[in-house]
């Protein structure tokens, strides 16, 4: 039994030194990957660009400006010419000038509203005509009559139009005159105006009520474009030149309105568009489409030209005046070193920003080396106790074996 028993322990034994060997090989395998990871985590350090601080000489530039008059020019660039005697460089320069140009705009829920008002326009001097037989006046092939305030419709309409044109209402009554144009609409005239322009010296002036025109723009008192206004003018003729194929171009009805000193002209098609859009009926001015409002003003433009010059350059080959092509007059050249601030600046942000994604990237890898060298440290502290494992096996299995033998000498003795 003794012997045995010793056998079964030797066996045993046996077993477990296989499966320390086995565990230890596993362990020897997990720190050669891990040593393949730092390796690669090094790799990955060096591949790392450092970022490079801007410098402001990088954004630094000499500049040449010259004054012209009223404008201060500034070159911008010179292209050396060698085949022309008369001429050394080919020059590009700019100046700033307030140029009046027409802006369009689009506002959004413009709040137009339409109402009934009167409107005064104007008569042909040539569709008018005068009988002297029976002091009658002919506009545009229709007879006018006096004006009759018994006539409900009449009053009513001229009433109406002496609230927008106040001083019509001074008038003399018999100096007022009616007629149904062409198009069905009433409208109202004076002797004064049709005398005038049946004697050909002015075009006439007319009144009608009509519906559907436009009263206001927000809190803004809307009024019809008048011509005879020359800021008006000078500002309806430059939009229209600006935007010659959009509709306020073409349109005969002209609108107008003052908002934060700014003086806003819109068609009658665009104001009426806006003003019928609105989701809620019961809410006309709420939520309306934009309008597409159009104004003048000076606007700060660069102006900018290239021209043939010559040059006049110091001993050290910088330029000292310059005369262009067309022109006798030379110019006296400042120099001046300018530095690009929003260039600097912006190329500073982006330095900033890399510094960060690299220093985060630095962390990155010394979080991961340090979670690497930890597990690593975990599998060489297992690996020590394997070893002490695996001794105190060895040292027990001698003992066994030498138990063994003696077991099998013994045994043999006996029988001899």
């Amino acid at each position: 039994m003794g012997m045995a028993a010793s056998q079964a322990r030797y066996l045993g034994l046996t077993a477990r030194k296989t499966n320390v060997e086995y565990e230890g090989q596993q362990i020897n395998q997990a720190r050669t990957a891990l040593a393949n990871q730092s390796a690669n985590t090094f790799n990955e350090l060096l591949a790392l660009e450092v970022p490079t601080a801007p410098s402001t000489q990088d954004y630094t530039t000499l500049q040449y400006s010259y004054q012209d008059g009223t404008y201060a020019e500034t070159i911008s660039s010179m292209t050396e010419i060698t085949n022309d005697p008369n001429y050394n460089y080919l020059i590009t320069h700019y100046h700033y000038s307030d140029i009046y140009t027409g802006i369009r705009v689009n506002r959004a829920n413009p709040q137009v509203v339409l109402d009934t008002a009167g409107i005064q326009g104007t008569v042909d001097r040539n569709n008018v005509t005068y009988d002297d037989v029976n002091d009658t006046y002919t506009i545009n092939g229709v007879q006018a009559s006096q004006y009759d305030p018994l006539v409900e419709e009449q009053r009513n309409n001229y009433e109406k139009i002496c609230q927008d044109y106040p001083a019509l209402a001074t008038e003399d009554a018999d100096n007022i005159l009616v007629y149904t144009d062409t198009d069905g609409s009433m409208k109202f005239t004076t002797r004064d105006s049709l005398q005038n322009a049946a004697a050909g010296t002015s075009d006439a002036l007319n009144y009608t009520v009509q519906s559907g025109v436009p009263t206001y723009v927000g809190n803004c008192e809307v009024s019809a474009y008048d011509p005879t206004d020359p800021d008006q003018k000078a500002a309806y003729e430059e939009i229209c030149e600006e935007f010659p194929t959009e509709n306020f171009a073409n349109s005969d009805n002209i609108y107008t309105w003052e908002y934060q000193g700014r003086r806003y002209f819109a068609s009658l098609e665009d104001l009426t568009a806006s003003a019928i859009s609105a989701p809620d009926p019961s809410k006309p001015t709420e939520n309306q489409n934009k309008l597409t409002a159009y104004y003048a003003e000076n606007v700060e433009t660069k102006i900018e030209q290239t021209q043939r010059a010559f040059v006049d350059l110091d001993e050290s080959g910088r330029p000292q005046s310059i005369r262009y092509e067309d022109s006798t007059a030379t110019f006296a050249l400042k120099t001046e070193t300018i530095t690009d601030e929003n260039a600097y600046n912006d190329a500073m942000n982006q330095y900033n920003y890399d510094m960060q994604v690299y220093e985060k990237k630095i962390a990155d890898i010394n979080a991961k080396t340090e979670k690497i060298q930890e597990q690593d440290r975990t599998l060489e502290l297992r690996l020590r106790q394997l070893d002490t494992e695996q001794e105190a096996l060895q040292t027990e299995m001698e003992s066994v074996q030498k138990v063994i033998e003696k077991n099998i000498e013994s045994t043999f003795k006996t029988f001899q």
